[in-house]
């Protein structure tokens, strides 16, 4: 039996595809691997964000290629990586100590581009502002979900970067405290704390995160 294919179109060339099949498969399957990045290929990492068109004239959007099935008439449009040296983190951080970090911080006119384009559903631009306020516990809560695929600064006209300085603030936070190393050989807690973090329930994860933020260690 013949499977069925969908013709679609990536950076312009068409190409023709499995259908139900992912957009990084049918690249793979077209020998055009190179033209989306790909990291974890599990929806995590956030390297395969693309934009897409629709023929029939739905709104487009961005999509994680390594979950979206392919449609007929879809045209994939990869987004560019910046390739930037990581900023290092400080321990306890200070309002001046980001805005050295990240001169752009205070560009951001509030066009709201930023949260409209996540596909975690961050509240970015309101994050960046209570960067702006100095609010860091605030801020390392709403990037909690941060896939770190960069399209809040994709779309940024004024080359804020929020998700940079998501993580910055996060790691600073992380290495701000100091907690003793416990000690533990139990495989079956290292699975329940994958699942806690595999789980959909952003409530779960954030308590999760304030809990060891504030002692070091997550209570069974």
């Amino acid at each position: 039996m013949t499977e069925k294919t969908v013709e679609i179109k990536i950076s312009g060339k068409t190409i023709q595809a499995k259908a139900g099949e992912t957009i990084v498969h049918a690249l793979w399957a077209a020998d055009m691997a190179e033209s989306v990045k790909t990291g974890c290929a599990g929806g995590v990492c956030g390297a395969c964000t693309v934009t897409l068109r629709y023929s029939d004239g739905r709104t487009g959007g961005t999509e994680l290629a390594c979950m979206k099935p392919v449609e007929a008439g879809m045209e994939i449009f990869p987004c560019p990586v910046a390739e930037d040296a990581p900023v290092l983190p400080v321990p306890n951080p200070e309002l001046s100590t980001l805005q050295s970090a990240f001169p752009t911080l205070n560009r951001c006119t509030k066009c709201d581009s930023c949260t409209t384009a996540c596909p975690m559903s961050i509240p970015v631009m309101d994050s960046v502002l209570r960067m702006q306020k100095g609010e860091f516990s605030a801020v390392a809560e709403d990037f909690t979900t941060c896939i770190h695929c960069g399209l809040c600064r994709f779309v940024c006209e004024d080359k804020v970067k929020p998700h940079n300085m998501g993580l910055w603030v996060r790691r600073s936070l992380g290495m701000s405290r100091d907690f003793p190393i416990v000690k533990t050989t139990a495989e079956q807690e290292a699975e329940q704390e994958w699942q806690y973090l595999l789980v959909e329930d952003r409530e779960v994860r954030l308590q999760r995160a304030r809990q060891f933020r504030s002692s070091g260690r997550i209570e069974p």
